[in-house]
């Protein structure tokens, strides 16, 4: 019979942590024994029928007692992995409740989630009423989410545990032929419980669940062994995503290093001539090595630079590396900024958006310090998609193309939803994007459940639309800059210009003057918008830290007077 989510409820640690210490005291007792075993051979030159019969007897009192140890050795380590276990749906629960609690939401015994509000559109649904559903909507699912994972794991646990304790009743364990302490390590191997797998969805939600459902123990040990199922992965904390890319990282640099030194040594032969046949058949392999250990290089880079860094992803297989980098603690941050860079932008080149990020971040802070507030903000470089590249060929990766930027899109979407349900409560959350960065921006935010809260764009080819209502942010949360000079931001070329957008809300990007009387230096061109010190900046940080009331307006065109006089020959100039 199937577990139920009132059965889950009333699990506790305690029991099986009694038997924890009562088989490792049993375990102790048998292993002691070993001594007596071992004394207990023949007397010297006993010969006949009787010396054979007790060496019989002795030998299957051997052979019992090491099949004993070896059970008892499996159900304490079962009993250990089921504990820890059981901590971790004990925990998944006390989340799933706690976040019922927050979201208003009834979690019944049976395991089914009910909110007061009426979930289903009306006809007479204004489009805020129909967001607000679509929200409370998602909190519903999130939640019974939760509390599928939960009952995922309990009844993983007692799978497994059921598993152990019938192969011990049906004596399936044999202790084999060696010492007692041998047998006790048979035991163990016998009884180890496996580590729940995450699941298959993949979603967000699901693998929140799924993690919350791990006891600290269990999560190093998936850190430890199988970091690749986290590393990447929406919805898990930024701390052990950390940690687990880290460990890829590592493992990634040291293939790569003696990869390179093998195909450096195959391309020349003995007499110092190069091997054509070797080198026409490694020369791609080599390319893509040498452009992966650049991002290594980079990466390494800035880790090691002040300040807390967080690797919330690494990918390898992708055509060219991919990553994302936050400074600051993204899990505790009262604030989190995510800015997508756009063309030619590859994670080798990735230390100049790290330090603008850095410098944005500390921007940000320093206004909410003269607030009074008491903040705390962290900013995330995404370069987690394929940047279009001059010259790349392979299916959407153009900058006149949009292939890249919406798949991109999708995949940013879910680092948005995953970082609010990688925590009880979301944090407040800005997107921003450059160039097709921001094109790529804007199709995330076509996608339902991100839980951005504003977005500043910047620089902008298109959102990917014409119609400003058709990304998922708050009414007037949505803001663009363009500077002077920056053919970019008037080439409308994935929607209308971000310039004529209705409802968009304009930054200044020229010299000007906060409110306070502080003096900000314009930029122009396109690459600029993030310098420290810019009117740019200063705007982006009011945005990010929460008060986009205190932003500086403007409405700064590129190189024409209207967005729609922009020149037909330039899309053509950038394929």
């Amino acid at each position: 019979m199937p577990l139920s989510w009132s059965d889950i409820t009333s699990w506790k640690q305690e029991p099986l942590a009694t038997a924890e210490r009562e088989l490792r005291a049993t375990r102790r007792e048998l292993l002691d024994l070993a001594d007596e075993l071992a004394t207990m051979g023949l007397p010297k030159n006993w010969t006949g029928p009787a010396s054979e019969t007790s060496r019989t007897r002795l030998g299957a009192v051997a052979d019992d007692l090491r099949d004993v140890v070896a059970e008892v050795s499996a159900a304490y380590t079962a009993v250990c992995d089921a504990s820890d276990g059981v901590l971790g749906v004990v925990n998944a629960v006390d989340a799933a409740q706690e976040y019922a609690r927050l979201a208003s939401l009834t979690i019944s015994p049976a395991g089914v989630v009910t909110t007061n509000e009426l979930l289903v559109c009306r006809v007479d649904d204004t489009e805020e009423d129909a967001e607000a559903r679509r929200v409370r909507q998602a909190q519903v699912d999130e939640c019974v989410t939760r509390v599928s994972e939960a009952l995922r794991k309990a009844e993983d646990i007692d799978a497994d545990l059921r598993a152990v304790l019938t192969n011990i009743e049906l004596n399936r364990i044999d202790g084999g032929g060696g010492t007692l302490a041998q047998a006790s390590a048979i035991g163990e191997v016998e009884g180890d419980l496996s580590v729940l797998e995450p699941p298959r969805g993949d979603t967000p939600a699901q693998n929140a669940g799924w993690w919350s459902t791990l006891s600290p123990d269990e999560r190093a040990l998936v850190i430890a062994l199988h970091p690749d199922w986290i590393g990447n992965r929406d919805g898990i904390d930024a701390a052990s995503r950390d940690l687990a890319n880290r460990s890829l990282l590592q493992t990634r640099r040291s293939h790569v290093t003696a990869r390179l030194a093998e195909l450096a040594d195959g391309f020349i032969r003995p007499d110092g001539t190069l091997d054509p046949v070797f080198y026409q058949e490694h020369i791609d392999e080599y390319t893509d090595l040498k452009e992966e250990q650049g991002a290594i290089a980079t990466i390494d880079e800035m880790l090691a630079r002040p300040g807390k860094h967080q690797l919330l992803g690494i990918d390898f297989t992708t055509p060219r590396t991919q990553a994302i980098l936050a400074n600051g603690d993204v899990d505790t941050a009262d604030h989190v900024a995510v800015f997508t860079p756009g063309l030619t932008s590859t994670v080798e080149g990735m230390g100049g958006y790290d330090s603008s990020m850095a410098q944005l971040r500390a921007r940000t802070e320093d206004e909410l310090f003269r607030r009074g507030d008491e903040g705390t903000v962290a900013t995330v470089t995404w370069l987690d998609y394929q940047a279009p590249q001059w010259g790349t060929t392979f299916a959407g990766d153009s900058v006149a193309l949009s292939g890249s930027a919406e798949d991109g899109g999708r995949d940013l979407a879910a680092f948005f939803t995953g970082l609010n349900t990688s925590r009880l409560e979301d944090p407040d959350l800005t997107a921003l994007g450059h160039s097709y960065g921001s094109t790529t921006t804007g199709y995330s935010l076509q996608h339902e459940g991100t839980g951005v809260d504003r977005a500043v764009f910047f620089g902008s080819p298109g959102l990917g639309t014409s119609d400003l209502g058709d990304l998922q942010v708050p009414e007037g949360g949505a803001y663009y800059a363009e500077a002077k000079w920056d053919p970019v931001g008037d080439l409308g070329r994935f929607g209308t210009d971000p310039t004529g957008l209705d409802g968009m809300n304009h930054l200044e990007t020229g010299d000007a003057e906060s409110a306070d009387g502080r003096s900000w230096q314009g930029v122009t061109g396109h690459s600029d918008y993030l310098q420290d010190g810019s009117t740019s900046q200063y705007s982006m940080a009011q945005v990010v830290g929460g008060h986009p009331q205190d932003t500086i307006e403007g409405n700064n065109v590129g190189f024409w007077t209207d967005p729609i006089d922009a020149q037909p020959w330039w899309p053509g100039f950038l394929k």
